[in-house]
């Protein structure tokens, strides 16, 4: 049947081209060839073949997650100029047409510009010094608004200047700035005071990381630790919050998500056996970012991780694109999920929701401050892999054959009753990718419902797939990820 139905599409379109042909013998023998290459079967090098094992499960899907970090004031800069409507708009595309679970946000170091007082463990915060804090709140609201199950996760950047080496806030690049001596316990505090002003604020935090890319010597906001300096620190942090959660039981006490290196193969190696031999009571969640990519990073930290949560604390794509709307980033996007779920992470988050106008794909809208948004074929083809998702699918095993398989990136979610399927295939390649779609298991299903995000759709829906004796076809274009939805009855 899909065979027939290309020959009639085929067949339509060269009416249209002869139609348009003047009676010339070149025209004619260019037309002679559209229809020779319309026609022409699919040479079965080319075909790539996907097998999704449906009775074969793995991990738990947790969900999705995007970060509102460094251009908060960007995000909310609508209201600011008092296009309301605007700015309602723009929190309907990143919170309700994106279906996350986690909404990631910065504590910056600014709300203690000096020590409050030499006790820890009586906070004594100035409420102007978390005046930076109001669009963050803004954000969080807008997202509970439309969300009312997202989690928020903070990450601390840097502690301030003051408790540091540098005396500064930036990492101090290869000299590699780090918290002073003495300075845990104020560090701890210092946390605190922004985990109680959000729950002032109603936006109370549910998990947190102590250091961003702990293991980088960058000059952006942050401090470098060494393996064993991040897992002290940490179980330092963790006594701590335990001891305030008793103290103040109206500030809840957050889960710890750790290490949130820059490297997963470095956490792997390092970093996530260090706080396991010294501070796993605390250790709640394993997460790294994912900027080496280097071997099989995830499956290391999900042999480590036991049963405790892997997420991708972050990623994003940051090579200049001059590709239509960013295509080219969008289908790394598809690539980094790819791995990190086939890997066995449970979380995937994005790295940011919203940069200004640039020429790199590192977030996924673009907002002119004041004036207007743009999404991105990265927000499309992330939206793309989010809206059929939910949490408590289970990751199943793929197998991929074929000359072009490499350049195939397919993942695969059963919902937890077994009744529904979800496949996101990433095409890599520079060239359209002919593939066979086969359910192996119990799973059956006689169609297939199809979006694409591609150099020419924005999460677009097709016309559905008829199953044959042999599965499904399909063509994924080039630089492109089509997404499958299968419902299922049991054979």
């Amino acid at each position: 049947m899909a065979r027939q139905n290309n020959r009639l599409m085929a067949l339509s379109a060269i009416r249209m081209l002869l139609s348009k042909v003047r009676p010339v013998g070149i025209h004619l023998l260019a037309a002679c060839a559209a229809v020779a290459a319309l026609c022409a079967p699919v040479s079965a090098q080319d075909l790539t073949q996907i097998t999704i094992q449906t009775a074969r499960p793995r991990q738990v899907f947790d969900g999705l997650g995007v970060g509102a970090i460094f251009y908060e004031g960007h995000i909310t800069s609508l209201a600011a100029r008092n296009k309301n409507e605007l700015q309602e708009k723009l929190y309907d595309d990143m919170f309700t047409r994106v279906p996350t679970r986690y909404l990631q946000l910065m504590i910056r170091e600014t709300h203690e510009p000096q020590n409050d007082n030499n006790d820890p463990f009586t906070p004594a915060f100035d409420e102007k010094n978390f005046d930076y804090c109001k669009h963050t709140i803004q954000i969080a609201k807008a997202a509970l608004k439309r969300q009312p199950d997202i989690q928020l996760y903070a990450t601390l950047y840097t502690p301030p200047p003051w408790m540091k080496t540098n005396n500064e806030a930036s990492g101090g690049g290869e000299a590699r700035a780090t918290i002073k001596n003495g300075m845990e316990l104020e560090l701890a505090e210092y946390v605190w005071a922004f985990l109680a002003h959000m729950k002032k604020n109603d936006v109370p935090i549910q998990y947190l990381s102590i250091a961003n890319e702990p293991d980088w010597p960058h000059t952006q906001p942050g401090y470098c630790l060494t393996a064993e300096a991040n897992a002290a620190l940490f179980k330092k942090v963790g006594e701590y919050l335990d001891k305030m959660a008793k103290k103040y039981p109206d500030v809840p006490r957050p889960k710890l998500v750790g290490p949130n290196t820059l490297s997963a193969p470095g956490a792997a190696k390092d970093y996530v056996p260090q706080l396991l031999k010294s501070s796993a009571k605390y250790l709640d969640v394993i997460g790294s970012h994912d900027y080496d990519p280097r071997g099989d990073r995830w499956s290391a930290l999900r042999k480590l991780a036991g049963t405790r949560p892997v997420w991708v604390t972050e990623w994003c794509p940051r090579k200049k694109d001059a590709s239509p709307g960013m295509i080219n980033s969008a289908t790394e996007y598809g690539v980094a999920m790819h791995e990190a779920f086939q890997g066995g992470a449970n979380v995937f988050m994005a790295y940011d929701w919203v940069y200004p106008p640039r020429d790199s794909g590192e977030a996924l809208i673009h907002v002119n401050w004041g004036n207007e948004y743009t999404l991105t074929k990265p927000y499309f083809l992330f939206r793309q892999w989010a809206e059929p998702l939910k949490p408590g699918m289970r990751v199943v095993e793929v197998s991929v054959a074929g000359k072009n398989a490499d350049g195939v990136k397919p993942t695969a979610f059963l919902s937890a009753d077994g009744k529904s399927l979800v496949v996101h295939i990433v095409n890599t390649q520079d060239k359209d990718a002919p593939i066979a779609l086969k359910l192996a298991g119990k799973f059956a299903a006689s169609s297939a419902e199809r979006a694409r995000t591609s150099a020419t759709d924005d999460a677009a829906s097709l016309p559905a797939l008829t199953a044959t004796a042999k599965g499904f076809s399909d063509v994924l274009p080039a630089r492109s990820m089509v997404t499958y939805r299968l419902g299922a009855s049991a054979k």
